[in-house]
């Protein structure tokens, strides 16, 4: 977008500074308030008004004008953008007291098909990503279904607990502002090949066992520009999508392992207004199984899931009976302690 400055001022601070923005950018995250701006210095290169003046503006004239104005001004963009500057237009309308627009028909329809990354894709991936962070940033990607914000996001002190205690998969534990949003993050975890490698990065120094630091030490541009290149030396298909592809293979992963639909949605984060909260110890086991039985599946290292999950199950069973048995010895000794005592 154009910034032509006034003074001092960039344009976007200038419209910063106008009340109908405020109001409209208020409570909004940072991504989102940019991508609001952007929108709106759209607006006002194409129609010659701010906001102030387009809120002005649209109380004298008939509502079917106003939307008649947003339709011609979104002519001529990507179908995307288009979508999205519509949306956003009428939004500004709507926080500023503005109820009266007509109904709209908004539907984007995606102009190509973006699937997920096929799990030997990902291991091509891998080969020609040869930095350690950047390497560890694709396996959580993968093994924890989470955003690219998100991932970049993730402090120490998230994975702490499971992680010192030595409890695999590792829980992740977000504060609350990661949840009950419409991009939410789920109630995921490390899984083994995660944890090996957070352990490498602790021991090359790239990751402090201190509360705020980072497990990705990279910033998003830098991740996205090495997972294309990655990809384009790996000759995939230019159609999956350098972050989201990961997310995808997720997501197939769980399909595949024909888990719990409900407890899936809420390991993804697709919780459809469904209101977050606090997960409790137990819970948290809960969902640990559920992802340790679809690990197989998820693990990007495994030739053949359905294998690998009839050894866990069968190394499940035999961890489950051998605690039986101790238990039985243990109720045995102390039965024969009484027994002595008695006599």
């Amino acid at each position: 977008m154009t910034d032509i400055s006034v003074g001092n001022l960039s344009r976007v601070e200038i419209l910063r500074q106008e009340a109908t923005v405020q109001r409209w950018l208020r409570d909004k995250a940072p991504a989102t308030q940019k991508n609001y701006l952007a929108n709106l210095v759209t607006f006002q290169d194409r129609s010659g008004m701010d906001g102030d003046q387009f809120m002005a503006w649209a109380k004298t004239v008939e509502p079917v004008r106003v939307q008649d104005l947003i339709d011609k001004m979104g002519e001529g963009l990507r179908p995307a953008t288009e979508f999205n500057f519509k949306i956003d237009m009428r939004s500004f309308l709507r926080h500023n007291g503005y109820n009266s627009l007509p109904k709209a028909k908004l539907t984007y329809t995606l102009q190509d098909w973006h699937r997920g990354y096929k799990k030997n894709e990902v291991r091509e991936l891998l080969r020609f990503l040869d930095n350690l962070p950047h390497q560890f940033y694709v396996y959580l990607a993968v093994e924890t279904g989470l955003r690219a914000k998100t991932i970049l996001a993730l402090r120490y002190k998230h994975i702490a607990e499971d992680f010192e205690a030595g409890t695999i998969p590792v829980a992740i534990r977000l504060e609350p502002k990661f949840y009950g949003r419409k991009k939410s993050a789920g109630y995921t975890f490390l899984g083994e090949r995660s944890v090996k490698l957070l352990r490498d990065c602790i021991k090359e120094g790239l990751v402090e066992q201190k509360p705020e630091s980072p497990l990705i030490p990279v910033g998003y541009s830098g991740m996205y520009d090495a997972l294309v290149r990655a990809r384009k030396k790996a000759r995939l298909d230019s159609k999956i999508q350098p972050n989201h592809g990961l997310r995808k293979y997720f997501e197939d992963a769980l399909d595949a392992a024909r888990i719990d639909r409900d407890k899936k949605m809420m390991i993804e984060g697709h919780f459809a207004g469904v209101r977050a909260k606090h997960y409790t110890d137990r819970e948290w086991d809960e969902l640990r199984k559920l992802y340790r039985e679809a690990y197989p599946h998820i693990d990007v290292d495994t030739a053949n899931p359905e294998l690998d999950k009839k050894l866990q199950t069968q190394g499940d069973e035999l961890v489950a009976m051998r605690n039986e048995i101790a238990g039985l010895k243990a109720t045995i000794f102390d039965l024969m302690q009484d027994r002595r005592k008695k006599s």
